[in-house]
C-alpha cells in the first residue's frame, strides 16, 4: 500500500522526468541530474522565501532575546513561556526551517532510488506516452559514462578494483571531496548572509562565569558552528561508498543553493558576499 502510494506520487514522476531530460539532453545521464537538481530548486523557491523570512525575523528579535533571558535567566520555564509570545507576536515559527528540509529529503530519497533504477535499466515505472516519445523502452540500456565517472559506481568500489591511489578511483576521491567542500563553504556563505541586517552584537568583556548557564543563542551558534563542518564530512564520507550520479547531484545542489539566494535577494547576497571576505581578510 505504501509502496504504491510512494511510487505512485514520488518515484514514477522523478523515473519520468529523469527519462525525458536524459532523452532531451543526448542521452546524457549527467546533465539530466543537472536539470533534476535545478527543477527541484525552482519548486524550492516559495519555501526559501519563507524560510529566509523566519531567518530575518529571527534576526530582528535578538535584542529582545537577550533581554528575555537577562530577565528570566534563572527561571527556564517563563522564559520559554515569555519567548514563545515573542515568536507568536512577530509570527516566527521554530520549526519553519523543517519546510525546506522534508521536501529536499523527499526529492532525495526518490532519487537514490530513480538513479538506481535507471543505472540498472529498470525502467518499469515509464509512462506509455514517454515510452512513444523518447523511444526508450523498459529495457533500454542507459548511458551512464559522464565527464570522468561511471556514474552507477562509486570510490569505494573502484578502489576495491583497482587500489585506493589508482587513476582510475582518482576522479571518485576528488568528486568526493568536492561534494564536501562546496557544501561547507555553501553554509558558511548561508549563514553568513542571513546575519546580514541583524542588530550587531556588543562586544562587552565580562568576567566569565563558569556557573552560568550558556544562553540560547550561544547554544545555537555552538549547533551551527558543529553542523557546519559535521554536514559536509557525514556528506563526503557518504558519497565515498554511494554511486557517483548521487555526488555529482549532492554538489549541484550545494551550488544551486547560492544561484539561488543571489537571484532571490540580489542586495541581500552582494552585502553576504562582503561580511563573508571581511571575516576572510580578518583571519589571514
Amino acid at each position: 500500500m505504501l509502496a504504491t502510494i510512494w511510487n505512485t506520487i514520488f518515484f514514477n514522476p522523478l523515473l519520468n522526468l529523469m527519462i525525458l531530460l536524459y532523452d532531451f539532453f543526448g542521452n546524457n545521464l549527467g546533465l539530466a541530474i543537472l536539470g533534476i537538481a535545478v527543477i527541484g530548486r525552482l519548486i524550492m523557491i516559495p519555501l526559501v522565501k519563507k524560510q529566509t523570512a523566519m531567518t530575518k525575523k529571527m534576526a530582528s528579535l535578538k535584542p529582545e532575546l537577550e533581554k528575555l533571558q537577562k530577565k528570566y535567566g534563572e527561571n527556564k520555564e517563563k522564559l520559554s513561556q515569555e519567548q514563545m509570545k515573542l515568536y507568536k507576536k512577530v509570527g516566527y515559527n521554530p520549526l519553519g526551517c523543517v519546510g525546506t528540509f522534508i521536501p529536499q529529503l523527499i526529492i532525495l530519497s526518490a532519487l537514490i532510488g530513480v538513479i538506481r533504477a535507471v543505472t540498472n535499466s529498470d525502467l518499469e515505472g515509464l509512462y506509455p506516452w514517454v515510452i512513444n516519445m523518447t523511444e526508450i523502452g523498459t529495457d533500454t540500456a542507459i548511458n551512464t559514462k559522464f565527464l570522468f565517472w561511471e556514474l552507477t559506481t562509486s570510490y569505494k568500489a573502484v578502489s576495491g578494483e583497482f587500489g585506493k591511489f589508482s587513476l582510475e578511483a582518482l576522479p571518485y576521491i576528488a568528486l568526493s571531496v568536492f561534494v564536501g567542500i562546496t557544501q561547507y563553504f555553501t553554509t558558511i556563505f548561508t549563514q553568513k548572509m542571513q546575519q546580514v541586517g541583524a542588530p550587531k552584537k556588543k562586544e562587552v568583556k565580562k568576567k566569565k562565569d563558569v556557573s552560568q548557564d550558556p544562553s540560547m543563542e550561544d547554544m545555537q551558534e555552538k549547533m551551527q558552528n558543529s553542523t557546519m563542518l559535521l554536514l559536509p564530512v557525514m556528506t563526503a564520507f557518504f558519497t565515498i561508498s554511494m554511486p557517483a550520479a548521487l555526488g555529482w547531484y549532492w554538489m549541484l545542489q550545494s551550488l544551486l543553493l547560492v544561484i539561488q539566494y543571489l537571484s532571490l535577494d540580489f542586495d541581500k547576497t552582494k552585502k553576504g558576499i562582503q561580511n563573508l571576505l571581511d571575516i576572510l581578510q580578518k583571519k589571514k
